[in-house]
């Protein structure tokens, strides 16, 4: 045997995956047929934030009346930067594999059996196996991907330059970053959103919220728009389906973020006792194992949410039960959106929370009540948890931090933390994260600012 683990795919949840199993003792090889790091690191993620967070630094600028300057973004240079950034992470992720003797096999690996993968013709023996392929874009039938004027989201998102005019298909929260990002660099920009509100499947007041500070921005976003390219000759021209009306929509660039699947190409599941959901995802239980005991997987091969948070996550568990080490997933995972205002999640809405029976109700704290807001020349937004029995369900916030703050409060959630304990956690002062104690407080005993 070569291995004890060979893990297939070099993003985050294979390098966790990975770098967990030889920590705890386990020969172990990751094969990567493009760049380590993955998606995220190379072209989701990683890029994304850090163009983000760059024009974020301009609109500051520009809201802040007291700051005499006329400042603009460098494109070119920005992406520079991008890709310095990317380089570092990737040499540093590259390093930590080195240093736990992990092997680092580059090539396409192809799954012979559960114990067996060959790369470059050289088969290589192991153990166990851990499949983290990840997913890839998805050409749909409406909307079809050409690599010119129609592109999937990573690939519009690090071009060297950007047409004038962009039409965003899906109001998800690829849709809402690459909308900032865009209409920050000062394009005009177009969602079509196929649901009744943008970020579908998010609290109605955070959706609502993001869809006013966009349309404030200059974005135009449609919902409940049923729409299909029907030409991509020069200009990109859609159809657009409104409930009440047709409406031409033309772009010079369409970037699709609906539709990704599974990228099992190589993996010969059946050959390998490996089950499937209907979409075409690996099956897995709470430890990441397969219906194959010998075969684990992680990211987004595993299905939903198609997240970094969550591939990473999925992955140490992975190398912790490969490695003897009891592990499962956990039962909260947050989500972070990079928009205008920051958004992060975790947990349950207040319709979900009463669909399962809880008694459940809400607080909401405004971001204009918390002092840091105010110096920070921030206020909008606010922070909405949803309890029940006690116990903090979900959290919902739109605001300057929210990315952060979302953190604690998963935190807690994870830990089973009631709101009576959280009582007596003192948070810094002035910081944003002082709108969790503020709710807090107005649960128990009433306002405090």
């Amino acid at each position: 045997m070569d291995f004890d683990v060979v893990v297939i795919g070099g993003g985050v949840a294979g390098v966790a995956a990975a770098l967990r199993a030889s920590e705890l003792g386990k020969r172990v090889a990751i094969v990567e047929r493009d760049e380590m790091g993955g998606e995220c690191i190379n072209r989701a993620c990683i890029p994304s934030k850090t163009l983000i967070d760059a024009v974020k630094v301009v609109n500051k600028a520009r809201s802040s009346p007291w700051i005499q300057s006329a400042a603009r973004l460098d494109y070119p240079k920005l992406n520079e930067y991008k890709t310095i950034i990317i380089k570092s992470i990737k040499e540093r992720m590259e390093a930590n594999l080195n240093s736990k003797g992990v092997k680092i096999v580059k090539g396409q690996a192809k799954v012979r059996t559960s114990g067996e993968v060959e790369v470059g013709g050289n088969v290589i023996t192991t153990d166990s196996l851990v499949l983290a392929t990840g997913s890839v874009p998805l050409s749909l039938p409406d909307f079809p991907l050409n690599g010119k004027n129609v592109l999937d989201p990573w690939t519009a998102m690090n071009l060297r330059e950007l047409p004038e005019e962009i039409v965003i298909v899906g109001g998800g929260v690829a849709g809402v970053e690459l909308a900032t990002l865009f209409r920050a660099l000062g394009k005009e920009v177009t969602i079509l959103e196929l649901m009744p509100q943008l970020l579908p499947g998010f609290d109605k007041d955070i959706a609502s919220a993001t869809k006013k500070r966009m349309e404030e921005k200059g974005i135009r976003i449609y919902l409940n728009a049923k729409s299909k390219i029907v030409s991509s000759e020069g200009k990109v021209r859609f159809l657009v389906n409104l409930p009440n009306s047709s409406e031409e929509v033309v772009g010079d660039m369409a970037v699709i973020t609906i539709g990704r699947k599974a990228s099992t190409e190589y993996v010969n599941l059946r050959d390998i006792s490996v089950e499937t959901d209907p979409r075409g995802y690996i099956k897995v239980d709470e430890n990441a194992r397969t219906s194959n005991p010998r075969v684990f997987a992680a990211g987004d091969v595993a299905g939903i949410p198609l997240s970094a948070t969550k591939a990473w996550r999925q992955g140490v568990v992975a190398g912790d039960n490969l490695g003897g080490r009891a592990s499962k997933m956990p039962r909260f995972i947050p989500t972070s959106i990079f928009a205008d205002l920051e958004i992060g999640v975790v947990g349950r809405t207040l319709d979900d929370a009463k669909k399962l029976g809880l008694d459940a109700r809400e607080i909401i704290v405004p971001m204009k009540v918390i002092p840091r807001a105010w110096t920070t020349n921030e206020t909008e937004g606010f922070l909405k948890l949803v309890v029940a029995n006690d116990k903090i369900e979900g959290a919902h916030m739109i605001g300057e931090g929210a990315t952060e703050v979302v953190n604690t409060v998963s935190m807690a959630m994870e830990l089973g933390v009631s709101i009576q304990q959280l009582y007596a956690v003192t948070f810094a002062h002035p910081t944003v994260s002082e709108i969790v104690g503020e709710a807090v407080q107005r649960l128990t005993h009433g306002e405090l600012y």
